[in-house]
Order: C-alpha cells, then sequence, then structure tokens
C-alpha cells in the first residue's frame, strides 16, 4: 500500500505562508496576500488558494477581514501548525519506506520460491543416474523442429540424447531410427547424461526449460508407460 506523503497542495500551501509568519517575514497585524494574489504566486486555483486561507484562518493564524484580504493573527499558532505539519510528514515517509522495504522483501521471497521451484525440478529429474533408465518429454508446438527427422537434426550429435522410443496417439514406436519426425502432441522417450532433459529442451526449443513445461514433465521410466 502506497502513502501519500506531504499532504495535499493547499495543505503545503499554509504551511509555507505559515513557515514566512514563524520566521517573522510577517509580522502580527500584516496585511498578507489577498486569494487571487496567493493563486498567482503559487500557481494555483483560485479555490485551492481560499482552502489554504481557510485553513489559516480556522487555525487563528490569519484573520480574514471581508473585502480587504486577511491579517497575521499569531506567529505562535503558525510556528505550532508548521511543527505539527512537519512532524506529520516525518511520520507519512517513515512509513512510505517501511512499506517500500516490505514490497522489497516479498518481492526478494518471490523470486527465492522461484528459485528453489527450478531447483527442485533439476533434483527430480537428476535423481535418474542410470543412464539406461529413460526419460520423456512432451513435443509441443513450439519447438523449432518440427515435421524434421531425428538424423536431420543431429540429435545425437548436438545433445548427447538418444529416442528411444514415441508415443503418439496411444500407439507407441520402439526405436523409431534416424528418419522418424518430431511431431507435436507426441511424447519422446530417450536416454543419455544427467542433465539429458534439460539438453535436449534446450535444443528443440533454444531456451532453458520453464516451471510450467517442467512441471508436466516427470521421469517415469518407459516401462511404467507401455
Amino acid at each position: 500500500m502506497k502513502r501519500t506523503v506531504g499532504g495535499s497542495r493547499y495543505q503545503q500551501i499554509a504551511v509555507d505562508v505559515a513557515g514566512k509568519i514563524a520566521s517573522g517575514d510577517y509580522a502580527p497585524g500584516d496585511r498578507i496576500f489577498a486569494r487571487s494574489a496567493l493563486s498567482v504566486q503559487y500557481g494555483v486555483s483560485p479555490e485551492t488558494a481560499r482552502r489554504a486561507i481557510a485553513l489559516l484562518a480556522d487555525l487563528g493564524i490569519v484573520e480574514v477581514i471581508k473585502g480587504s484580504g486577511c491579517t497575521v493573527a499569531s506567529r505562535e499558532k503558525a510556528e505550532a501548525f508548521r511543527r505539527r505539519f512537519n512532524d506529520f510528514t516525518s511520520v507519512s515517509t517513515l512509513w512510505q519506506s517501511f512499506d517500500d522495504e516490505i514490497d522489497t522483501q516479498i518481492a526478494g521471497l518471490q523470486r527465492l520460491k522461484e528459485t528453489a521451484g527450478k531447483l527442485s525440478e533439476h533434483l527430480a529429474h537428476y535423481q535418474h543416474t542410470n543412464p539406461l533408465q529413460p526419460l520423456h518429454m512432451r513435443v509441443t508446438e513450439g519447438c523449432r523442429y518440427l515435421g524434421e527427422s531425428i538424423g536431420t537434426i543431429k540429435l545425437w550429435q548436438n545433445t548427447g540424447v538418444t529416442i528411444v522410443a514415441i508415443q503418439s496417439e496411444g500407439k507407441m514406436i520402439i526405436s523409431p531410427g534416424p528418419y522418424a519426425t518430431l511431431t507435436a502432441g507426441e511424447e519422446i522417450f530417450f536416454v543419455g547424461p544427467e542433465d539429458s532433459w534439460q539438453r535436449l529442451h534446450h535444443f528443440l526449443y533454444n531456451d532453458m526449460p520453464t516451471r510450467k513445461s517442467r512441471q508436466s514433465e516427470d521421469s517415469d521410466t518407459i516401462q511404467q508407460n507401455i
């Protein structure tokens, strides 16, 4: 939640005028700005200037004389108002800093959670220390080699991964060979190094696997899927 620091414009104008009174720029009884002059000096609407003068009058800092503008009524009250407003601004600033720090902590925890999730997914794939125990991956529309054969793209030469089976529309093809093509929707089963899943995904999609895509995969063996 973001907090507004420093008050509204008419309050800021009132504080500035009170500060000039408190510092002695204007003495009690001195005639100061009319509403029109105040709006011009601070570059605000006449209504904003009116509200600033009304606030000062309500606090007993100035006295409004109809047809004659307003005069300074109390330097002490001007100083008290300026001090209270500055104290309020300091507290508001501290609240804003507190909110910003919370937002930073939340963002940091979210990044930590995402990193932990990715680590967990990597470990899930690395648990297969047996290179002959197949992993599997679904081919999606995002694959950059759709319609191309395993041999043409030199899959083994580029990844060290060997495709041992392809499952498509409920049919399992064992040892598909280099002429088998990659088709969206099919499941490919493969063996290779411990990081073969990452290697294959990076090769087929030219990026690192996202959490969403990785969560859709598991490391069941080919015997569990045929």
